[in-house]
């Protein structure tokens, strides 16, 4: 949010101005200073001034004698609306409700002897949005994580796991959000949809809704070009935009074929004939699961969210897209195994690991290789290292039984990441130190290691990583509709 954005918000409300001024100031350090200090991984781009005018919001609504009692009163409908726009830089949903475009509910559910009221929603550019308040919930925690059914949304519906989380607003009663991205054009005024939380924290319970849809008016841009892409590997079809009061939201088709089906490609830019340029506030967005249409292919539906509605008089729409990851098959190098060890070459760009020698020296593990099929002129010793500190360290038998020994690994059994170093940058040769101790947290050290009976982990896909993808762009005519429709992949089809 801009500066004239921000002083637009506060004179609208008659406030004390020094006071309001000084809240702003605070909120703006605390933002930047948290942003400074939390690394965090999410789809769409953290807007600063965003959560600092949120977090204003929050502040005054919880500073008495702030607001004027009509503006108290207005509040009180949505009693939560400021911190949640705090917590999830609702910029969108602070607009909606100062023009009165925010719809209120009163649904009740009560389980456990926790209460839960769901008390006001909205949509706009494809995302639905229900806020709530829970009461009777005891905990000394200022946020709790939550759980909602996955399996009581259909395709048409992806939640924003972000969103899953309850602020503490006092003694007696928490506040959230959830956060819905739609299939837009499936979604139709009065249509309900069902909301089942499951678990608050480590509370199991069964809190379940059946909420309406309020859509207001939207303009709608279409293309029924079908475009292939980087080696015919992405296929683009259905795309289309629905426009909402201050952003849009950019949907399509993207069949992923050959070595690529297990890729990931985002969309994070549009612009227009016009000279127009739309960033991306979240990308990356999957509604449902991966089809499969055939042996080599399977078929996503995307979207992107963009910071602002697209002009409704463009007729041409070029696409920046980027490729997230180039999925590979993982493999795990027995410790013991007959050096040199040739780990396989990706499929995508042919990048190698060859093992030289692997030794243990007391309660560490060290790993002697190199990287083949990469050029270090152009790179640093940080891109080496960034990829060779992936390189994890596990028993054998228990890797071989976990879906994913990254995120699914069971403590003092798997070490996810080593002390990796450049030997030779020329030769792009390595060495990774593995501490079977964990000075920081007991649980983690592998306290039952056995050389014979421990292995190496390693993704090959991240070997990808080590070749810098450039973004690739395509153009498509777009034209208005008063609804799209899904068209047929097959139609035009249009290689790059």
């Amino acid at each position: 949010m801009e500066k004239h954005q921000v002083k637009q918000l506060y004179d609208d409300i008659e406030v004390p101005k020094k006071a309001l001024k000084k809240a702003i100031h605070q909120a703006v350090v605390r933002a930047e200073n948290e942003s400074n200090t939390k690394r965090r991984f999410k789809w769409g781009r953290t807007i600063t001034n965003g959560m600092a005018v949120a977090a204003v919001v929050g502040i005054l609504y919880l500073t008495s004698g702030l607001f004027l009692p009509s503006v108290n009163k207005a509040m009180g409908s949505i009693p939560i609306v400021g911190q949640i726009y705090k917590e999830f830089q609702d910029k969108v949903g602070l607009s909606l409700f100062k023009s009165n475009l925010v719809t209120n509910l009163n649904e009740k559910a009560e389980s456990r002897g926790i209460t839960i009221s769901v008390n006001s929603s909205y949509y706009d550019a494809g995302q639905l949005v229900y806020n709530f308040t829970v009461d009777n919930l005891q905990s000394d925690e200022k946020e709790l994580s939550y759980n909602v059914s996955k399996a009581s949304f259909n395709d048409n519906f992806s939640i924003d796991f972000d969103s899953l989380m309850l602020k503490k607003l006092n003694n007696k009663q928490y506040a959230g959000q959830l956060r819905l991205y739609t299939k837009g054009a499936e979604i139709k005024n009065g249509d309900t949809t069902p909301f089942v939380i499951t678990h608050i924290n480590e509370i199991q319970g069964n809190w379940s809704f059946k909420l309406p849809i309020t859509k207001k008016n939207a303009s709608y841009l279409e293309s029924s070009k079908v475009v292939s892409v980087h080696h015919n590997r992405y296929q683009f079809s259905n795309i289309q935009v629905e426009n909402g009061k201050l952003g849009s939201v950019l949907q399509f088709t993207i069949d992923y074929q050959g070595i690529a089906k297990h890729d990931t490609v985002e969309i994070n830019e549009v612009k227009d004939d016009l000279g127009n340029t739309y960033e991306m506030t979240s990308s990356n967005i999957e509604l449902g699961d991966r089809k499969k249409v055939n042996e080599r292919t399977v078929r996503a539906k995307g979207q992107t969210l963009l910071e602002s509605p697209i002009n409704s008089k463009a007729k041409k729409l070029t696409l920046i897209a980027n490729i997230k990851s180039e999925a590979e098959v993982s493999e795990i190098v027995p410790l013991n195994a007959e050096m040199p060890f040739h780990v396989s070459e990706t499929n995508h760009q042919n990048i190698g690991i060859e093992i030289n020698n692997i030794n243990q020296k007391g309660r560490k593990v060290m790993v002697h290789y190199r990287f083949t099929g990469i050029d270090t002129s152009s790179m640093n010793e940080n891109d080496l290292v960034n990829i060779g500190e992936t390189i994890g360290l596990g028993d054998t038998k228990k890797m071989q039984s976990w879906p994913d020994p990254v995120g699914d690994y069971e403590e003092g059994y798997y070490l996810k990441t080593n002390i990796a170093k450049v030997k030779n940058m020329n030769t792009a040769e390595m060495v990774s130190t593995f501490e079977l101790d964990d000075d920081y947290n007991d649980k983690l050290s592998l306290k039952h290691f056995e050389f014979s009976e421990y292995g190496l982990y390693i993704d090959n896909g991240v070997l990808n990583h080590l070749i810098q993808l450039k973004p690739f762009s395509f153009t498509v005519p777009v034209h208005q509709v008063s609804q799209p429709a899904e068209k047929n992949n097959q139609k035009l089809k249009s290689r790059m």
